[in-house]
């Protein structure tokens, strides 16, 4: 079993002093409680297996191991180690409360190391352990106990981690925080008492000696705010970089990839959450019976144009191409030949020599410094496993301080690349044809600095700026929130859902750093961009203006087409002839084109031309080349029969034309029909009709029927003997 697993002890400091605080003000008993719920959560929802123990000290009652006497007096074990669930949180909750009394953190933390390491001692899977204390330092303590502390955490690895006031560098500085707002972190303005400032002293000292850290709880409680992911241990994906002849062992690690939750919602029994709900899926036929199909009698079906081609289990798996395990170099080029728009895929690989091996590391390490120097990358195929499709990608060099390595993106096929062609936004006087469209240089200058004050990477001249929400510190807000309410209801079932917390609110509103530089610029481009409401021009209603055309003359206005500079359509619809009949290019554009005619009725005219022009197609189509084309000449014939309230037209033409594909060998277009459900026009679909859905349906299976009547044998001479 890989040693990947963390011992925590949380120690806690429940006297007296840790319940004082002004009104209104929160103690440093309920910050401590409220950090260590945070990160007893953080380990459940990660799904993490590390296990932590929590122990008490200032307690009424004592129960630990090294009790003897009066050593150790008042320090509870509240909870062995073991992986954190939702009873150590109730217990957090509702169980942990001040007492009057005090005891001494160096005991506590002798008696929380001497349990972590015999919680430890023959298991397996402990990478390193670690010491929590939180305590503001008040109560009096010996330091009798320091070497050993000390060494125990030395010899042990144990890393010690301090959450608790803040622990001033000099202790000058406590006179400079006099007139800082009343927080935990400033003793809430108070002058700290000689046996704090010893506390802090010897932690000080303690943390000094083991390399700890120590945070104040308003540093503390935000950075533990964050639900983290459930962690996924690496593993290898061991190939042979394969450049023609040469081969390097590499490994490959999974950089960046989507995340995505692993925990699902579960169908229970709302009134008996224990008792499982399974699911049963059925198929059946689209028939009148619905008759039920068993799973062994389906296939899968693949659409080809109209047909339906069966393909069974086996056959989708002889289809599958057989590949090998590989990754091997197709060719060079340079970097800027790999478009960041053909960045594909869900995620990054990175590529490093296989560990152990000097020769494979050299031979990595000379390839990537050939290709940075040169600025370019490699094109690979890149197959994971057997049965594995092929995939295509760049590897590009990255070199850093400590390491170098190879970053693979994979890259699309023709099949996966998009064409379209938008329209530019020239800006040169003579491109532009309407000249208002065209910025001003001012209104370019200040979309220019709102740029550059909402840029987020770090200033190359400035040492102290950072980048902004750089993707390492920057949490989804959607799962941040799928936590809060999860946890919030596993802990409080019958009370409603939390309100959205404030740090996961932060994170949908943009940096307060970016707000304050672009305040003003965006007061500029409000004055630069002006926007004013565009009020609707009122018809004159007069009398004049009704019968008039600007005023002069009698009789109505003549209503003038309205035109456009853009002349919208372009020289095509210009150019383009009036529509007189329904044609074999675009029927369907035709015909509608023709019904929408407001001059003329021409629908019985459109009608008799749409029906010539499904025949023609039909019969001029070599097998089924055209029949899709006919297949949707129909479908828009009836759709606008149907639309029109004239269903006999179309029902009149559907009977006639059912006889001439049968009598003409067009029986598999009679079929599409039949597929598509395109029959004859019953009172369901409009009231008009005189068809009942009965005969609807029976005109549909009527063909079966004849068919089978002419497919019947002739009667032979010994039959009609046998009949006489």
């Amino acid at each position: 079993m890989a040693a990947n697993k963390e011992a925590i002890a949380l120690v806690v400091d429940v006297s007296s002093s840790m319940d004082v605080a002004p009104h209104g003000q929160t103690t440093a008993l309920q910050h401590a409680l409220d950090a260590i719920t945070l990160i007893l959560q953080r380990k459940m929802f990660s799904e993490s297996k590390d296990e932590v123990a929590l122990i008490l000290f200032g307690t009424a009652d004592t129960d630990n191991p090294l009790a003897d006497g009066e050593n150790y007096q008042n320090i509870v074990i509240g909870r062995s180690l073991g992986v954190p669930d939702f009873d150590l949180f109730e217990l957090v909750q509702n169980n942990v409360q001040a007492s009057d009394n005090q005891a001494d953190f160096i005991d506590a933390m002798v008696v929380a190391m001497d349990h972590l390491v015999q919680s430890t001692v023959g298991k397996k899977g402990f990478a390193t352990k670690r010491l929590i204390l939180l305590s503001n330092f008040c109560q009096p303590f010996a330091d009798d106990q320091l070497d050993t502390i000390v060494k125990g955490l030395q010899k042990s690895g144990t890393e010690l981690n301090v959450i608790g006031p803040k622990l001033n560098d000099d202790d000058d500085d406590d006179d400079d925080d006099h007139d800082a707002p009343p927080t935990i972190d400033n003793n809430f303005g108070k002058e700290k008492s000689p046996q704090q400032r010893a506390g802090e002293a010897m932690i000080k000292h303690i943390l000094s000696e083991v390399n700890g850290d120590s945070y104040s709880f308003m540093e503390a409680l935000p950075a533990l705010s964050y639900f983290q992911a459930r962690q996924v241990r690496q593993t290898a994906w061991k190939v042979q970089l394969e450049i023609a002849d040469l081969k390097i062992p590499v490994c490959g690690y999974t950089k960046i990839k989507e995340f995505k939750l692993k925990q699902s919602y579960k169908k229970v029994y709302a009134k008996d959450i224990d008792s499982p709900v399974g699911n049963l899926r059925t198929y059946h036929k689209n028939d009148e019976e619905e008759t039920e199909v068993e799973p062994e009698d389906m296939v899968n079906g693949f659409r080809y144009g109209t047909t339906l081609v069966p393909m069974s289990a086996d056959d989708k798996e002889n289809m599958k191409y057989k590949a090998e395990k590989c990754l091997k170099i197709l060719g060079f080029t340079k970097a800027e030949n790999i478009k960041r728009h053909h960045y594909l895929g869900d995620g990054t690989l990175v590529f490093v020599a296989e560990k152990g091996d000097e020769a494979a590391a050299v031979a990595l390490s000379a390839l990537i410094n050939a290709l940075y120097e040169t600025n370019s990358v490699m094109i690979a195929r890149r197959v994971y496993a057997a049965n594995s499709a092929p995939r295509l990608g760049c590897l590009m060099p990255v070199i850093k301080a400590d390491y170098e390595c190879l970053y693979w993106i994979e890259l699309p096929f023709r099949e996966d690349i998009r064409m379209f062609t938008f329209g530019s936004l020239p800006l040169t006087d003579d491109a532009v044809t309407n000249k208002k469209f065209k910025p001003t240089g001012e209104q370019l200058q200040v979309m220019d600095d709102l740029i550059t004050a909402m840029d987020l990477s770090k200033k190359e001249d400035d040492d102290n700026s950072e980048e902004i929400l750089k993707p390492k510190y920057t949490f989804n807000p959607y799962f941040q929130r799928l936590y809060q309410c999860l946890l919030h209801r596993a802990l409080k079932p019958d009370e409603g859902l939390p309100e959205l917390s404030p740090l996961i609110a932060s994170y949908l509103k943009r940096p307060e750093e970016i707000e304050r530089r672009s305040e003003k610029i965006l007061d500029n481009i409000s004055e630069v961009f002006k926007l004013e409401v565009v009020a609707k021009k009122k018809e004159d209603q007069s009398g004049e203006a009704l019968f008039s055309e600007k005023g002069e003359g009698d009789g109505p206005a003549v209503k003038k087409q309205k035109l456009d500079d853009d002349l919208e359509g372009g020289m095509e619809n210009i150019a383009r002839a009036r529509i007189t009949e329904v044609g074999t290019v675009s029927p369907i554009e035709d015909f509608q084109t023709l019904l929408s005619d407001k001059d003329e009725d021409l629908f019985d005219k459109a009608c008799g031309q749409m029906e010539k022009r499904i025949e023609q197609i039909v019969m001029d189509s070599f097998g089924t080349q055209f029949y899709g084309k006919a297949s949707d000449c129909v479908k828009a014939y009836r759709a606008e029969c149907i639309k029109k309230s004239k269903p006999e037209t179309y029902n009149n033409f559907i009977k006639d034309f059912k006889d001439i594909l049968i009598s003409k060998g067009k029986r598999d277009f009679w079929d599409q029909i039949v597929i598509d459900k395109q029959g004859l026009i019953s009172k369901m679909e409009c009231e008009s009709s005189k068809i009942s859905k009965a005969d609807a349906n029976a005109f549909m299976t009527d063909v079966k029927v004849e068919e089978e009547t002419k497919m019947e044998p002739e009667d032979d001479a010994d039959d009609l003997l046998d009949m006489m």
